[in-house]
């Protein structure tokens, strides 16, 4: 085997909300921004290498502690990613879970709490070696873990940040392919490094599980790979693409085209598939990419990218905030303050069909019951809009708190999203409704801006507003009759 060794440098995710997401890494990490793409990630010549037809995406990167390692975020616009199952376990067939260690766990508990997020499941651990385990806003589990796992380690930084990505895993149904596959990836055998115990199994969910597990050393990354025996892992749902939310893949890199060429030979010698010859372009960024999927269907992506002012630009290095395409160019907003408790408010903003009755849209029709209940994650709403039919999809529900939306046909708008949120006050709910999205036609979004914000306040004011204060009043009004 050629002596090449490439360092993992990639960890990239499938997302629904590219904002929700990032904001996530960043404020509850400290992860950097470092760019992003919307003109190349929704080329023909990207769809080609990601094997995905027509594929378009947003792109946003961010840099953690350690140099040459990013995390790369993709909100799909086409073709829509579909939800992450609602029973989806780490144990499951895929990239399943990464890690990150932090150099305050406290402070990175409260500040993900302070975005909504709470432990999975119980902490482990002596002070100053404690884990957790957390699921980001797509389901992602990720070990939050206070000692680093390589200790020691001197790499070079990428920019002052507590928090550094340092373990991905993946579920196989194969422990000895898989093995065999990412030891040509790696250039090198699995090492004697302890990730995990099994008693760590119980911070995802997975107490008592049995498996077996070998751990990859690549760069400032460890690579997990686990065959679960009790619970087995379920396969894949059917019709999965890369580009359905979670994990997507990861990637291994080199610094020329020669390094990458050897570990891309390697890989097709055992029999890995790439989705197109390798492409290398000839004006800069000076680099060449190409995705290979294993005989298991696991893809990876091999890359190589000149050093120097390029990887600037290309996600390697902090870069401020702005310094990345929008997906969506154009928010409107409205808040409206009901007489009503925020149960009765939930139950009337929870209940799909009933949309007809204060929305304006008339009928609104269940076309797909959510994962667990009807009315949630997973739901599909039709009904009739000003632009003709349009499906919206519930994305997430935090019951009496929020609901999250996107539509996923019959829009004029690309990455069109809505979020509903209610706030008690006394006796009272404020309800406060914020929409999203980018304009089809170049140079509209302005104009559709405004008809969208006429629109929205004329739904919370005299018809949300109206039927609920109205519900609540025969609601009282029964009550008074009929004392207990």
């Amino acid at each position: 085997m050629n002596s090449y060794q490439p360092p993992l440098n990639q960890i990239a995710l499938s997302v629904v909300d590219l904002r929700l997401t990032d904001r996530w890494f960043r404020e509850g990490f400290g992860f950097l921004p470092a760019g992003g793409s919307r003109i190349m990630a929704s080329s023909p010549l990207t769809a080609r290498v990601q094997g995905v037809p027509r594929s378009a995406s947003t792109m946003w990167w961010l840099v953690g502690r350690d140099a040459g390692f990013q995390l790369e975020l993709f909100q799909f616009r086409r073709p829509i990613a579909r939800l992450m199952p609602a029973e989806f376990r780490p144990c499951d067939i895929g990239y399943t879970r990464m890690g990150v260690t932090v150099e305050n766990f406290d402070a990175t508990l409260s500040r993900l709490a302070d975005l909504g997020t709470r432990p999975f499941g119980p902490t482990m651990g002596e002070p100053g070696k404690r884990r957790v385990c957390v699921r980001n806003p797509d389901g992602v589990y990720v070990e939050i873990m206070e000692a680093d796992p390589l200790a020691g380690f001197t790499g070079a930084a990428a920019a002052p940040c507590q928090a550094a990505a340092r373990s991905v895993t993946v579920s196989t149904p194969d422990l000895e392919a898989s093995v065999r596959y990412f030891t040509q990836l790696c250039g090198k055998a699995p090492e004697d490094i302890a990730l995990h115990e099994a008693r760590h199994e119980a911070l995802w969910g997975l107490a008592h599980a049995r498996c077996e597990r070998a751990v990859f050393r690549a760069g400032s990354v460890l690579l997990e790979v686990v065959q679960y025996l009790d619970p087995p892992g379920k396969p894949r749902p059917a019709g999965y693409r890369i580009c359905d939310q979670g994990i997507l893949n990861i990637a291994f890199g080199a610094d020329n085209r020669t390094d990458f060429q050897t570990v891309y030979d390697r890989v097709v010698a055992v029999d890995a598939t790439p989705n197109c010859r390798p492409i290398h372009l000839p004006f800069k960024p000076r680099a060449g990419v190409v995705y290979v999927n294993d005989r298991l269907g696991f893809s990876v992506e091999i890359v190589w990218m000149a050093p120097g002012r390029d990887k600037r630009d290309w996600g390697w290095h902090p870069l401020p905030i702005a310094k990345r395409p929008d997906p969506d160019n154009q928010r409107i907003s409205g808040q409206v303050r009901l007489r009503a408790a925020v149960n009765q408010v939930w139950a009337i903003l929870n209940d799909q069909e009933a949309m007809s009755k204060w929305s304006g849209f008339d009928p609104v029709e269940v076309t797909r019951a959510g994962f667990t209940e009807r009315n949630g994650r997973g739901c599909a709403r039709s009904m009739n809009g000003p632009t003709g039919r349009v499906v919206e999809q519930i994305v997430a529900v935090e019951p009496k708190h929020s609901i999250r939306y996107r539509v996923i046909k019959g829009s004029p708008f690309y990455d069109h999203q809505g979020e509903i949120r209610l706030r008690a006050m006394g006796g009272e709910t404020e309800v406060t409704w914020t929409i999203r999205f980018r304009s089809r036609a170049p140079f509209m979004g302005r104009l559709w801006r405004i008809l969208l914000q006429r629109m929205l306040d004329r739904t919370l004011t005299s018809g949300l507003k109206r039927y609920v204060e109205g519900a609540a009043s025969v609601s009282a009004k029964v009550s008074t009759s009929h004392p207990a």
